[in-house]
């Protein structure tokens, strides 16, 4: 082996030798992916109570804001915020709110077999607590208000919410209130002003959502009330439970479980406003 071709070989040997010993490269370690849970908001985020509440106000006030008035001869109708402006679930821009509360919660028709407009005040409910954040496992996406007040007549642990006696329960902010409907009141009911708590049973209903509650009055806001998403003023006892109504049969309270939610400012007493 000629000079030049020993020191080559012997080169060769000593970069084979170094690659042997070197250590081995080890891969650059990466950073865990950011999720939701891992970020902490740069911002107050509201609860799921907070934002039913919110999206109620929301609506209601996209509706014209309109109240449940008692007339001197008993009956209920709504009132404006503005008298010239009354509007009206048929209303193209109402109908179409009426249309994202319905087909949020359900694929069943919303036209009737009549050609009717069926009832959507449930499906307000429903879409309020999904878009607050509540999961359909977590409140029934439904039509009925029967579904949801029969879901929590017997809570399951960790349910945000749980159906109580009205009697006894005195309603708090992001409560929902219900009254029983049609035949589901008997002439007892009528007369007392409530249902018997212990013979619930599947019916017609109605719920709305309690978005303030100050002495002697609980402010709540409902869907399909006369056509529209209005807000009833309820009197309450001094102890904040509601006072019976015949003409509004209190049938059951689906309360919030846990946490507080936080208080709303009630919506001030406007002056006297003409009534559609």
């Amino acid at each position: 082996m000629s000079t030049r071709s020993a020191l080559a070989a012997a080169g060769l040997a000593a970069v084979l030798a170094g690659c042997a010993s070197a250590p081995p490269q080890r891969a650059p370690e990466r950073s865990p992916p950011l999720t939701a849970s891992s970020v902490p908001p740069a911002f107050p985020v509201p609860g799921q109570c907070e934002r039913m509440v919110h999206l109620a106000r929301q609506e209601w006030k996209l509706f014209g804001s309109p109240e449940v008035l008692a007339q001197p001869d008993g009956a209920a109708r709504v009132a404006f915020a503005d008298a010239s402006g009354p509007t009206h679930e048929l209303h193209a821009p109402m109908l179409s709110r009426v249309l994202v509360y319905w087909y949020g919660v359900s694929r069943s028709p919303i036209v009737g077999t009549q050609g009717e407009l069926r009832p959507w005040s449930a499906a307000f409910v429903s879409w309020l607590a999904r878009g607050a954040g509540y999961t359909a496992d977590e409140f029934p996406q439904t039509v009925l208000h029967w579904d949801y007040i029969e879901r929590f007549m017997r809570p399951r642990a960790g349910d945000a919410f749980e159906t109580r006696d009205p009697l006894r329960h005195a309603p708090r902010v992001g409560d929902l209130v219900c009254n029983a409907r049609d035949a589901t009141v008997d002439a007892g009911a009528r007369q007392s002003g409530h249902l018997p708590f212990a013979s619930l049973r599947r019916g017609a209903y109605h719920c709305d959502l309690v978005v303030a509650v100050q002495p002697g009055e609980a402010q709540a806001i409902g869907g399909n009330v006369s056509d529209v998403v209005a807000l009833a003023r309820l009197r309450t006892a001094e102890d904040g439970r509601l006072l019976p109504d015949p003409k509004r049969p209190w049938a059951a309270i689906v309360a919030r479980r846990g946490s507080a939610c936080a208080p709303a400012p009630p919506v001030p007493a406007r002056g006297p406003v003409p009534a559609t």
